[in-house]
C-alpha cells in the first residue's frame, strides 16, 4: 500500500538519503507529454539555455518557467510525434526533433518559430537519437527497430542542405536489439550507447549497452569529406544500465543514460558509476515517476534533468552538478586505496 507524501519536492529531496544526494530542484517543471507522447526530451545550447520537447512544442526556459518556441511539430513530421531524441545547435539557432516511431526528423528555426520535415532523413519506424557536432554544426541520427537485412541502430551523416539526405557511417556490426540516444561531448566527440540485451516487464529492469566514440579526428575528416564507416572505436562492453533513451557528455568525456530508477556514468575508461538514483529500484514499476530526460549544461558543469516523486506530481526541472577533475582524481585514488586495502586482506 502506497503512502501520499505531501512535502515539497525540495524538502522530500533533502530528506531521502543517499539515493537522491545532489539533485537539485532548479525551478519550474518540465511540460507533460503531448497526447500520443511518451516522455519529454531536454537540451541545452553553449550558452547555458534549457530547451524542452514535448513530442508536439518546443519549449525554452526563462525566469523559472518554460515558454512556447514553437508548436506543431507532429504537423511538420506529417505524423503524429512522440519524441525520441532533441539536439539544439550550439548557438541556438536550430533545434532537431526525432519523433521515434514516427521515423521523421523535424528541423525548428527557433528565430523564425518555423519547422520543416527533413524527409530525406525519415528513417521510417525508426528515427531515435538526434545530437549536433559542436565544432562544425553537422547532424547526426540513429536509427530504431529498421527492418529487414539492416536489422540494428545504425548512425547516419544528416545533410540538411539535401533535405536531411543520410549516409550511413556505421551499423556496429548489427549487435544492436534497439536505437538509444547519442551526444556530444562540449570538446566535439560523439559517443553512442548500443543497446545488446534488456529485459521485459515484470522482470529486472537490466539493460546491456555497448559504448562507442568517434575521434576528433575523425568528425574532422568527416567534414572534410572523408568518410570512413565502421570507425567508431568501443570502449565499454555489455554495461548494465536501466535504458539507454537519452545520452549526455561532460567535459571530461564522462557518459550519462538516464533511466527511472538512476542516472548512470560511464568514464573514458569504461568504468560504471551511478551519479544519482538508486539502481536497486525497478524501473520497470516506475511508470510515471523517478528520473525523465538528460542534458548536460556546460556552462554550469552539471546534468539537468526531469524528477518527480511517486505520488503523481509533475517532473520537477533538477540539476545534478558534474565532478569536477579534482573530484574525480579523490574517487580513483580511493578505489585505489580500497584496491589494496582488499589485496592485503
Amino acid at each position: 500500500m502506497k503512502r501520499h507524501v505531501t512535502l515539497g519536492l525540495a524538502a522530500v529531496l533533502m530528506l531521502s538519503g543517499a539515493s537522491l544526494a545532489g539533485v537539485q530542484p532548479i525551478g519550474g517543471t518540465l511540460p507533460p507529454p503531448a497526447s500520443g507522447s511518451f516522455a519529454t526530451l531536454l537540451a541545452t545550447d553553449s550558452l547555458g539555455s534549457i530547451y524542452a520537447c514535448d513530442g508536439n512544442a518546443l519549449y525554452k526556459f526563462s525566469g523559472g518557467t518554460f515558454g512556447t518556441v514553437f508548436t506543431g511539430i507532429g504537423g511538420a513530421a506529417g505524423a503524429g510525434s512522440d519524441p525520441a531524441g532533441l539536439a539544439v545547435t550550439p548557438d541556438g539557432r536550430l533545434a532537431y526533433v526525432a519523433t521515434g516511431m514516427s521515423g521523421a526528423l523535424v528541423e525548428i528555426d527557433l528565430s523564425a518559430h518555423t519547422a520543416r520535415s527533413l524527409a530525406a532523413a525519415g528513417l521510417g519506424n525508426g528515427n531515435y537519437g538526434v545530437a549536433v557536432d559542436p565544432i562544425y554544426g553537422q547532424v547526426f541520427v540513429t536509427s530504431s527497430w529498421t527492418a529487414g537485412a539492416n536489422a540494428a541502430q545504425s548512425l547516419y551523416l544528416v545533410d540538411p542542405t539535401k533535405n536531411g539526405a543520410l549516409t550511413l557511417l556505421d551499423d556496429f556490426g548489427k549487435t544492436s536489439v534497439a536505437g538509444g540516444g547519442i551526444a556530444f561531448s562540449p570538446q566535439g566527440e560523439l559517443v553512442v550507447p548500443v543497446p545488446t540485451s534488456f529485459s521485459a516487464w515484470p522482470t529486472d529492469d537490466s539493460f546491456m549497452v555497448d559504448l562507442y566514440r568517434f575521434s576528433r579526428s575523425w568528425l574532422d575528416n568527416l567534414h572534410a569529406g572523408t568518410v570512413v564507416t565502421g570507425a567508431g572505436q568501443k570502449y565499454a562492453s555489455n554495461v548494465t544500465v536501466s535504458g539507454s533513451g537519452t545520452v549526455a557528455v561532460d567535459t571530461q568525456g564522462t557518459a550519462y543514460l538516464v533511466a527511472a530508477d538512476a542516472i548512470y556514468a560511464v568514464d573514458p575508461s569504461g568504468a560504471r558509476r551511478v551519479a544519482a538514483g538508486d539502481e536497486t529500484d525497478n524501473a520497470w514499476d516506475m511508470w510515471g515517476y523517478g528520473f525523465t530526460a538528460l542534458a548536460y549544461d556546460q556552462p554550469g558543469n552539471r546534468l539537468i534533468t526531469g524528477y518527480s516523486l511517486p505520488t503523481g506530481t509533475a517532473y520537477a526541472l533538477s540539476a545534478v552538478p558534474a565532478p569536477e577533475p579534482a573530484t574525480l582524481a579523490l574517487v580513483a585514488l580511493g578505489a585505489a586505496g580500497l584496491l589494496g586495502r582488499r589485496r592485503k586482506r
